[in-house]
């Protein structure tokens, strides 16, 4: 048996979770001009993510490429709210929010959280869904290495698994040589985060910062809307007994 069987092991999700990704979208918008008007960029941005979500299958599946998937997606959202954008303007947005993604920060309080999981003894990875570089630049722009070797930076896109498939966190389990019972996910997606990993026996912590309503609520272990005491919480949900599987 490995040596971190018995550890106890933290995974944080990307995308919403370890960064405020409405922060790269406001500034992108800006391309659009005065077509946005006094629509709201948050509950935009939450119709962006929708249709993101909704595209994400049939572009694992093969069926649609990536670069058609990020035009399709806000021309969608916008489309919502009466806004019909040209091709050439939702590809300019997409290039102007990549290029904000790779100037993010972590969301206030991660850096504090993820010091308290390390001095505890948790192991500590990433587990996100996307094309391998542009991940990754994000969590070298976040600074992530302090805490997370990149050996445990595990991006669907070079795995060949994306969330919620329960098989992408066996495999991080495999590698890491931990297990499900001793595992923690903290993300934002009731589906991809949520669902995925408790599918695969783990725990799992919904990262709620926005507030989302979602129905029907996420069966979470935990509920966060920040960083702040979240250490103590997972900490404390990690020391609560639970049966191992065979």
């Amino acid at each position: 048996m490995s040596g971190n069987a018995r550890r106890r092991a933290v995974f944080f999700d990307l995308d919403d979770t370890l960064y405020d990704q409405l922060e790269p979208f406001r500034t992108a918008l800006r391309v659009f001009g005065p077509a946005i008007g006094r629509i709201s960029e948050e509950n935009l941005y939450r119709r962006f993510r929708h249709h993101s979500d909704a595209l994400w299958e049939p572009y694992c599946a093969g069926r649609l490429p990536l670069d058609a998937m990020r035009v399709e997606r806000i021309r969608r959202a916008l489309a919502e709210f009466g806004v019909e954008a040209e091709e050439g303007d939702c590809r300019k947005f997409q290039e102007a929010y990549q290029e904000g993604q790779y100037r993010i920060r972590l969301h206030s309080g991660a850096e504090a959280c993820l010091g308290e999981l390390e001095a505890a003894g948790c192991l500590l990875g990433v587990v996100t869904n996307g094309p391998g570089p542009h991940q990754a630049r994000k969590l070298e722009a976040l600074g992530i290495e302090r805490f997370i070797p990149r050996t445990r930076w595990f991006i669907s896109g070079e795995i060949g698994i994306a969330k919620p498939d329960p098989a992408l966190f066996a495999h991080v389990n495999r590698v890491t040589g931990t297990r499900p019972e001793t595992s923690v996910l903290v993300g934002d997606s009731p589906v991809n985060d949520v669902e995925g990993a408790a599918g695969a026996g783990w725990r799992t912590v919904w990262f709620n910062a926005r507030g989302s309503a979602a129905e029907p609520r996420p069966a979470a272990d935990l509920t966060a809307d920040g960083f702040t005491d979240l250490a103590r919480r997972i900490l404390g949900l990690l020391a609560q007994p639970r049966p191992e599987r065979d």
